[in-house]
Order: C-alpha cells, then structure tokens, then sequence
C-alpha cells in the first residue's frame, strides 16, 4: 500500500467529500483581446492556446486555474502565480476555501474535467463551455495533508516529464544537423515521439489512479 492509500485509508475511512466548484471559487473571464497582447510585455496573458503570449499591463494578481472557453476544451489548462492578463474568452477559477490546494485542484482538472464535459456534451465534441458547467464540476477534498502529498508527488513527475521532452527534442536536433538522410529522420523522429507519448500516457495513468476517490456516501435527505 502506498503512502498516499495509507493516509486516505486512515484519515477518510468512509471516503472522501466532494464538493461543487461553485462552493468553492470564484469563476469569471477576463476582459482583454489578443489585439491587447504587446511582444516582449512583462506579463503573461492567458488567451485559448497551450501557451500564453505577453502584455504590458494585468487584471490579477492570484494563484488561479485557467482554462479556455473555445477550443482545446479538457486539453487546455494553466495556474498562474503572480499577475496575469486574461483573454475575454478564458475563465479564472481562483479557490477561496481553505479546504482545497490549487494545485492539487489544477491536476484534478487536468485529469478529469474533460470526460465531465464529455459526459454532458449532446454531440461527439465540445467546442465552448459556459460558467455553468464549471461550477458544476465536482472536487474531492482529501485532508490537505493528503492533497499535499499527491501534489508533490505529481510535481516530481511533471518536471521529469518536462526534462524528457526537453532530452527528446535535443536529441532529434542534434540528429538532424547531423545531416542524417530524409528516411533516416522521419524514422528517428518517429521514435522519440513514439517514446514520448509513451511516457506521458504513463504519466496520465499514475495521475489519474492518485486522483481517484471514493466520494462520502451522502444521507437521505442529500445531506451529510
């Protein structure tokens, strides 16, 4: 049994609560457009992409969520420490309770925000969300202590994962200044992609069995 088993073993021995988003944050957009972006601002500004782009000015100043409102729905996500800027289109999800740790919030999203949209989705694919279904989205609340140590341990896999991709892509440069013949470079490149995405499926699997729980059973009544 690992650590993790063990302290939810002995601190939820009934299972763990959960709770809606709309209980526990605060959930709005921003109000800037790219046209506002500035290349080379000091701060970042979050818009609907895996990466965000750069502004001379900011609308926040937090530890929040981010996540795009159009496009890349369930594979988009950001925490932001510090000021930001935010595109009119992305939501801030900023955590005001005591009981949960954003960055234990940010990899349960990560995991399963995108198969709670799917589930309630009228067609194969989802394109924009609204405010609504964010605060419907229900969170475990494991002990802090708990959550703690799940984030340490996802943080330790995010960096090698990130040091990985990092060695990977070296790797193929350093391969194609070499010269190496067309065929030779599609197979290597294919390779290390091959290798990659092994290990970040690895890596999915092992985050979502820690973000796992089962939810206190609730009275009748629906209370607890």
């Amino acid at each position: 049994m690992s650590r993790i088993e063990e302290l939810v073993e002995r601190l939820c021995p009934d299972g763990v609560k959960f709770e809606s988003v709309d209980m526990l944050a605060e959930v709005g957009t921003g109000n800037s457009d790219r046209k506002d972006a500035v290349e080379g601002g000091p701060c970042p500004f979050y818009v609907r992409s895996q990466k965000p782009i750069a502004i001379d000015t900011y609308q926040f100043d937090d530890v929040s969520i981010i996540i795009p409102g159009e496009g890349g729905i369930g594979d988009i996500f950001h925490i932001t420490h510090g000021k930001y800027a935010l595109h009119q289109r992305a939501y801030r999800i900023h955590f005001t309770s005591a009981d949960i740790d954003t960055q234990f919030a940010y990899y349960y999203f990560s995991s399963h925000f995108k198969s709670f949209i799917m589930s309630r989705a009228v067609s194969a694919t989802v394109t924009s969300i609204r405010k609504p279904m964010i605060l419907k989205f229900q969170i475990p609340l494991p002990p802090l202590v708990v959550q703690h140590e799940i984030v340490k341990i996802l943080d330790t896999f995010t960096n090698l994962e990130a040091e990985l991709e990092a060695e990977l892509e070296a790797e193929l440069e350093a391969e194609l200044e070499a010269e190496l013949e067309a065929e030779l470079e599609a197979e290597l490149e294919a390779e290390l992609e091959a290798e990659l995405e092994a290990r970040r499926a690895q890596y999915e699997h092992y985050r979502d069995r820690l973000l796992s729980f089962n939810e206190t059973p609730r009275r009748s009544g629906g209370s607890l």
